[in-house]
This record gives C-alpha cells, structure tokens and sequence, in this order.
C-alpha cells in the first residue's frame, strides 16, 4: 500500500448480480484478493490480503476470551473477492443485507482499508455542526 493510504470516496451501482465496479486506484492500491467483511458500524470493510492479514494478528494478540465473538463476526463473514475483467467484485447477499446496500454503493478510503456504504447511509453527508464540534473535541484532545 502507498504511504498515503486508502483515500477519497466513489460512488458505482450495483447490477442485478450483485455485482459493484471496485474503484481503480482502491482496486490497485489493495491488490487481489481483497477481503471484504462487516463493520460494526453497519457497513462492509475491505482489506489488502496483508492488511487482513495484520487485523486478524492483532486480534489474535489478546486472549481468545476477550475477542473469540470478535474474530466470529470478522473472520466469519469475511470474503475474498477478486475483480473480474472490468473491474467488478461480487458482494454476497448476506454482506449487502447487513449493509443495507440495495442500489448503490460508496466507497470510502479510510487509510488502511476501504469502507462500503448504502449511498443512503454514506457518512460523508451527514457531517453536522454538533459532529464536527464533537470531531474537533476530540481531535484536540487526541492532539492531532
């Protein structure tokens, strides 16, 4: 992965086989496979093999009584994907439900993996005056 990350957001329909044209500069920057999973945040994340690879390390750095439901929820539902000729990757069914995706979906570079949004849900739009307040706050406090 580059040194600047997973970054900017794109928004592709979804066709009738649930299928998702997977932005070029993410699909690049990712690599195939690229494993894609839920987010506790009710939406999909999806990961280089490496970077999955480093998320499951990390979980499996703490006893398996802290995350045992943790690596149920990530590993269980992870998928490995690779596009197809054009760019496409196939969401099973089950991710798209959980994610509420029916339409269309946005991409969101979040430095280490790309979030997949209902376009409806997309957190991009709902950037308040209270949540940037909060944001700030919390910027500060984490003095960044």
């Amino acid at each position: 992965m580059s040194r600047n990350g997973l970054v900017g957001n794109h928004t592709h329909t979804l066709d009738a086989k649930n299928r998702v044209f997977f932005p070029a500069k993410f699909r690049e920057e990712l690599g195939s496979p690229i494993v894609i999973t839920i987010n506790l945040d009710k939406c999909l994340s999806a990961y280089s093999e490496s970077e999955w690879e480093n998320f499951v390390a990390k979980l499996e750095s703490y006893p398996k009584s802290q995350v045992r439901t943790l690596k149920r929820i990530f590993c269980g539902n992870a998928k490995k994907v690779t596009p197809d000729g054009q760019g496409r990757v196939m969401i099973d069914k089950e991710l798209l439900q959980f994610a509420g995706m029916e339409d269309s979906v946005t991409f969101v570079g979040c430095g280490d993996c790309v979030e997949l949004w209902a376009e409806a849900k997309n957190p991009l739009t709902e950037l308040t005056d209270d949540l940037l307040s909060e944001l700030n706050e919390k910027m500060l406090e984490l003095d960044i």
